[in-house]
């Protein structure tokens, strides 16, 4: 009596064994499934897609400040001199 149900219960998970073992991907077609693994763009790692955008908003932010000391007109000199300026 042991014997059969120790026979019913482990054909089962043998049986599913069987048919997972089918179902994983050698390691040639998981290679052929994704080749470049670790590319994200055509020739960019995330790595170099996360500093490319640090560089752009670096970038960005100081050329908008620049832009607004050109708006308000204090990227010039001051014509205000504590010297009087000759006339000619």
């Amino acid at each position: 009596m042991k014997c059969r149900s120790l026979v019913l219960t482990a054909v089962p998970f043998l049986a599913a064994a069987a048919l997972d073992g089918c179902a994983q991907p050698t390691r040639h077609e998981a290679i052929l499934a994704d080749v470049t693994p670790e590319l994200e763009t055509l020739h960019e790692r995330q790595s170099d897609m996360d500093n490319n955008w640090a560089l752009m908003l670096d970038e960005n932010g100081r050329m908008f400040l620049q832009d607004l000391g050109r708006a308000f007109y204090v990227n010039r000199p001051s014509r205000l001199t504590p010297e009087p300026i000759p006339r000619p």
